[in-house]
Protein backbone atom coordinates (compact mmCIF):
# COMPACT_ATOMS: atom_id res chain seq x y z
CA UNK A 1 0.00 0.00 0.00
CA UNK A 2 3.00 2.25 1.00
CA UNK A 3 4.76 1.86 -2.18
CA UNK A 4 1.92 2.45 -4.64
CA UNK A 5 0.33 5.83 -2.75
CA UNK A 6 -2.67 3.98 -1.09
CA UNK A 7 -3.18 2.76 -4.74
CA UNK A 8 -3.26 6.24 -5.75
CA UNK A 9 -4.93 6.45 -9.67
CA UNK A 10 -1.82 8.45 -10.67
CA UNK A 11 -0.43 5.23 -10.08
CA UNK A 12 -2.55 2.69 -12.08
CA UNK A 13 -0.84 0.84 -15.20
CA UNK A 14 -3.91 -0.84 -16.22
CA UNK A 15 -6.99 -2.97 -15.24
CA UNK A 16 -8.24 -5.72 -16.18
CA UNK A 17 -10.91 -8.99 -15.69
CA UNK A 18 -9.08 -10.30 -12.20
CA UNK A 19 -7.86 -6.43 -10.91
CA UNK A 20 -5.42 -3.42 -11.27
CA UNK A 21 -2.25 -3.14 -11.65
CA UNK A 22 0.01 -0.63 -10.31
CA UNK A 23 3.18 1.36 -10.21
CA UNK A 24 5.11 0.85 -6.79
CA UNK A 25 8.31 2.20 -5.25
CA UNK A 26 10.22 0.85 -2.78
CA UNK A 27 11.91 2.17 0.33
CA UNK A 28 15.40 1.30 -1.93
CA UNK A 29 13.76 3.33 -4.31
CA UNK A 30 13.83 0.29 -6.85
CA UNK A 31 10.73 0.32 -8.95
CA UNK A 32 7.58 -2.57 -9.43
CA UNK A 33 4.64 -3.46 -10.43
CA UNK A 34 1.62 -4.31 -7.92
CA UNK A 35 -1.34 -6.38 -9.41
CA UNK A 36 -4.20 -6.45 -6.93
CA UNK A 37 -6.60 -9.49 -6.96
CA UNK A 38 -9.96 -8.63 -5.62
CA UNK A 39 -11.33 -11.63 -4.33
CA UNK A 40 -14.20 -10.47 -3.41
CA UNK A 41 -15.49 -8.66 -6.63
CA UNK A 42 -15.35 -12.28 -8.43
CA UNK A 43 -18.16 -14.47 -6.64
CA UNK A 44 -20.44 -15.39 -8.54
CA UNK A 45 -19.13 -14.48 -11.46
CA UNK A 46 -19.42 -17.69 -14.26
CA UNK A 47 -16.58 -16.26 -16.83
CA UNK A 48 -13.77 -15.98 -13.97
CA UNK A 49 -11.35 -17.83 -12.31
CA UNK A 50 -12.23 -18.57 -8.29
CA UNK A 51 -8.77 -16.86 -7.52
CA UNK A 52 -8.29 -14.39 -9.92
CA UNK A 53 -5.33 -16.98 -11.60
CA UNK A 54 -3.81 -15.67 -8.80
CA UNK A 55 -2.53 -19.11 -7.55
CA UNK A 56 -1.39 -20.30 -11.08
CA UNK A 57 0.57 -17.65 -11.38
CA UNK A 58 2.45 -17.77 -8.37
CA UNK A 59 3.38 -21.69 -9.29
CA UNK A 60 4.14 -21.01 -12.48
CA UNK A 61 6.45 -17.69 -12.51
CA UNK A 62 8.29 -19.29 -9.19
CA UNK A 63 9.00 -22.32 -11.13
CA UNK A 64 10.60 -20.65 -14.46
CA UNK A 65 13.40 -17.89 -14.61
CA UNK A 66 13.96 -16.98 -18.53
CA UNK A 67 15.33 -13.34 -19.66
CA UNK A 68 11.67 -13.30 -21.67
CA UNK A 69 9.22 -14.19 -18.90
CA UNK A 70 8.61 -11.25 -16.91
CA UNK A 71 10.02 -11.45 -13.06
CA UNK A 72 7.76 -12.51 -10.15
CA UNK A 73 9.60 -10.96 -7.00
CA UNK A 74 6.80 -11.70 -4.17
CA UNK A 75 3.11 -12.22 -3.24
CA UNK A 76 0.68 -11.60 -0.46
CA UNK A 77 -2.62 -12.40 1.17
CA UNK A 78 -4.65 -10.10 3.47
CA UNK A 79 -8.20 -10.90 4.03
CA UNK A 80 -10.17 -11.18 -0.12
CA UNK A 81 -7.27 -9.53 -1.35
CA UNK A 82 -4.48 -10.98 -3.56
CA UNK A 83 -1.27 -9.22 -4.53
CA UNK A 84 1.34 -10.12 -7.15
CA UNK A 85 4.64 -8.00 -7.24
CA UNK A 86 6.82 -7.95 -10.39
CA UNK A 87 9.51 -6.37 -12.19
CA UNK A 88 8.80 -2.94 -13.68
CA UNK A 89 8.61 -3.00 -17.17
CA UNK A 90 8.78 0.55 -18.22
CA UNK A 91 8.44 0.17 -21.75
CA UNK A 92 4.41 -1.01 -21.48
CA UNK A 93 2.83 -3.67 -23.60
CA UNK A 94 3.13 -4.44 -26.72
CA UNK A 95 -0.60 -3.59 -27.47
CA UNK A 96 -0.20 0.12 -26.69
CA UNK A 97 3.16 0.11 -29.07
CA UNK A 98 1.40 -0.59 -31.45
CA UNK A 99 -1.31 1.83 -30.63
CA UNK A 100 1.19 4.97 -30.47
CA UNK A 101 3.22 4.05 -33.41
CA UNK A 102 -0.08 4.66 -35.39
CA UNK A 103 -0.50 8.36 -33.71
CA UNK A 104 -0.87 11.10 -36.74
CA UNK A 105 1.25 13.99 -36.30
CA UNK A 106 1.44 15.85 -33.16
CA UNK A 107 -0.85 13.43 -31.06
CA UNK A 108 1.61 11.71 -28.98
CA UNK A 109 1.56 12.84 -25.72
CA UNK A 110 5.16 11.05 -25.00
CA UNK A 111 6.72 12.87 -28.10
CA UNK A 112 4.10 15.52 -29.54
CA UNK A 113 6.58 17.06 -31.66
CA UNK A 114 8.21 13.96 -33.25
CA UNK A 115 4.28 13.08 -34.64
CA UNK A 116 3.59 9.27 -33.33
CA UNK A 117 6.09 7.23 -31.97
CA UNK A 118 7.52 4.85 -34.76
CA UNK A 119 8.04 1.20 -33.94
CA UNK A 120 10.55 0.18 -36.81
CA UNK A 121 10.93 -2.84 -38.03
CA UNK A 122 13.99 -4.47 -36.86
CA UNK A 123 12.59 -3.53 -33.24
CA UNK A 124 9.21 -5.35 -34.29
CA UNK A 125 11.26 -8.01 -35.54
CA UNK A 126 13.09 -8.12 -31.75
CA UNK A 127 10.00 -7.98 -29.80
CA UNK A 128 8.55 -11.39 -31.79
CA UNK A 129 12.05 -12.96 -31.51
CA UNK A 130 12.15 -12.52 -27.89
CA UNK A 131 8.60 -13.52 -26.99
CA UNK A 132 9.16 -16.79 -29.14
CA UNK A 133 12.29 -17.20 -26.48
CA UNK A 134 10.27 -16.92 -23.71
CA UNK A 135 7.40 -19.15 -24.68
CA UNK A 136 9.74 -21.82 -26.45
CA UNK A 137 11.57 -22.38 -22.91
CA UNK A 138 8.18 -22.63 -21.46
CA UNK A 139 6.88 -25.99 -24.09
CA UNK A 140 10.56 -26.98 -23.66
CA UNK A 141 10.28 -28.12 -20.01
CA UNK A 142 9.28 -30.80 -18.54
CA UNK A 143 6.45 -31.10 -17.87
CA UNK A 144 5.17 -28.84 -20.90
CA UNK A 145 3.90 -25.39 -19.75
CA UNK A 146 0.78 -23.58 -21.73
CA UNK A 147 0.18 -19.83 -21.56
CA UNK A 148 -3.17 -20.03 -22.73
CA UNK A 149 -3.35 -16.42 -23.22
CA UNK A 150 -0.61 -15.42 -25.97
CA UNK A 151 -1.48 -11.75 -26.93
CA UNK A 152 -0.07 -8.63 -27.56
CA UNK A 153 -1.18 -6.65 -24.18
CA UNK A 154 0.38 -9.99 -22.55
CA UNK A 155 4.12 -9.23 -24.38
CA UNK A 156 5.70 -6.72 -22.25
CA UNK A 157 8.44 -4.08 -22.99
CA UNK A 158 11.20 -3.09 -20.46
CA UNK A 159 13.26 -0.03 -21.34
CA UNK A 160 15.37 -1.12 -23.72
CA UNK A 161 12.71 -2.96 -26.02
CA UNK A 162 13.42 -6.13 -24.42
CA UNK A 163 10.04 -8.86 -24.41
CA UNK A 164 8.87 -10.83 -21.71
CA UNK A 165 6.03 -12.65 -21.66
CA UNK A 166 3.51 -11.69 -18.72
CA UNK A 167 0.37 -12.22 -16.83
CA UNK A 168 0.30 -16.58 -16.11
CA UNK A 169 -3.23 -16.26 -14.61
CA UNK A 170 -4.58 -18.69 -17.05
CA UNK A 171 -1.11 -20.79 -17.16
CA UNK A 172 -1.59 -24.29 -17.00
CA UNK A 173 1.23 -27.79 -17.34
CA UNK A 174 0.91 -30.79 -18.75
CA UNK A 175 0.29 -33.90 -15.72
CA UNK A 176 3.36 -36.14 -16.78
CA UNK A 177 7.08 -35.13 -18.48
CA UNK A 178 5.86 -37.33 -21.76
CA UNK A 179 2.33 -35.57 -21.95
CA UNK A 180 1.79 -33.03 -24.96
CA UNK A 181 -1.62 -31.71 -24.40
CA UNK A 182 -3.49 -30.34 -21.78
CA UNK A 183 -7.71 -31.29 -21.88
CA UNK A 184 -9.21 -28.14 -20.22
CA UNK A 185 -12.71 -27.70 -18.84
CA UNK A 186 -13.12 -24.20 -19.38
CA UNK A 187 -11.33 -22.90 -23.17
CA UNK A 188 -9.68 -19.53 -21.80
CA UNK A 189 -8.07 -16.92 -24.45
CA UNK A 190 -8.92 -13.68 -26.45
CA UNK A 191 -11.25 -13.48 -29.19
CA UNK A 192 -9.01 -13.03 -32.53
CA UNK A 193 -6.21 -14.88 -30.75
CA UNK A 194 -7.39 -18.16 -29.12
CA UNK A 195 -7.02 -21.27 -31.77
CA UNK A 196 -10.34 -22.51 -33.42
CA UNK A 197 -8.99 -26.35 -32.79
CA UNK A 198 -8.54 -25.43 -29.19
CA UNK A 199 -11.78 -23.61 -29.18
CA UNK A 200 -13.57 -26.90 -30.62
CA UNK A 201 -11.43 -29.70 -28.21
CA UNK A 202 -10.63 -27.69 -25.07
CA UNK A 203 -7.38 -29.57 -26.00
CA UNK A 204 -4.44 -27.07 -25.17
CA UNK A 205 -1.40 -28.19 -27.21
CA UNK A 206 1.98 -26.23 -28.44
CA UNK A 207 0.47 -26.40 -31.90
CA UNK A 208 -2.92 -24.29 -30.16
CA UNK A 209 -0.12 -21.59 -28.62
CA UNK A 210 2.04 -21.43 -31.94
CA UNK A 211 -1.55 -20.42 -33.43
CA UNK A 212 -1.83 -17.90 -30.65
CA UNK A 213 1.45 -16.69 -31.26
CA UNK A 214 1.10 -16.58 -35.17
CA UNK A 215 -1.76 -14.19 -34.77
CA UNK A 216 0.63 -11.80 -32.33
CA UNK A 217 3.27 -11.77 -35.03
CA UNK A 218 0.68 -10.68 -38.18
CA UNK A 219 -0.55 -7.95 -35.38
CA UNK A 220 2.99 -6.93 -35.02
CA UNK A 221 3.53 -6.97 -38.72
CA UNK A 222 0.33 -5.52 -40.19
CA UNK A 223 -0.17 -3.23 -37.31
CA UNK A 224 -3.57 -4.53 -37.23
CA UNK A 225 -5.81 -6.28 -33.97
CA UNK A 226 -6.95 -9.64 -34.28
CA UNK A 227 -10.18 -8.18 -32.74
CA UNK A 228 -11.67 -5.23 -31.80
CA UNK A 229 -15.06 -4.17 -30.94
CA UNK A 230 -17.57 -3.65 -33.32
CA UNK A 231 -21.57 -3.40 -32.30
CA UNK A 232 -22.69 -3.64 -36.14
CA UNK A 233 -21.65 -7.15 -36.60
CA UNK A 234 -22.60 -10.49 -34.66
CA UNK A 235 -21.27 -11.03 -30.99
CA UNK A 236 -19.96 -7.05 -31.27
CA UNK A 237 -16.22 -8.21 -32.34
CA UNK A 238 -14.51 -7.30 -36.03
CA UNK A 239 -11.78 -8.87 -36.42
CA UNK A 240 -8.96 -6.67 -38.40
CA UNK A 241 -6.20 -9.15 -39.26
CA UNK A 242 -8.47 -11.98 -40.87
CA UNK A 243 -10.42 -9.14 -43.00
CA UNK A 244 -7.10 -8.16 -44.48
CA UNK A 245 -5.73 -11.48 -44.97
CA UNK A 246 -8.82 -13.01 -46.03
CA UNK A 247 -7.28 -16.60 -45.01
CA UNK A 248 -10.08 -18.90 -46.69
CA UNK A 249 -9.48 -17.40 -49.86
CA UNK A 250 -7.65 -18.61 -52.75
CA UNK A 251 -4.29 -17.31 -52.88
CA UNK A 252 -4.65 -15.13 -49.32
Amino acid sequence: SAATLEWHPSRQLGTGTYGSVFRGELTDGSLVAVKSIDLGALVGRPECLKDGGFEEEVQMLSKFRHPNLVTLLGWGQHGLSCYLVYEFLAGGDVFQRLRKSRLPPGKSKTSPRSGGCPFMWHERLSVCLDAAMGLSHMHNSKPKAFHRDIKSANVLLDRHGTAKMADFGLSCTSGKAGDQHVTTKTVCGTPGYTCPIYQRTGRCTEGSEVHAFGMVMLEVLLGLSPSARDTNRPGGLKFPVADAILPRQPGS
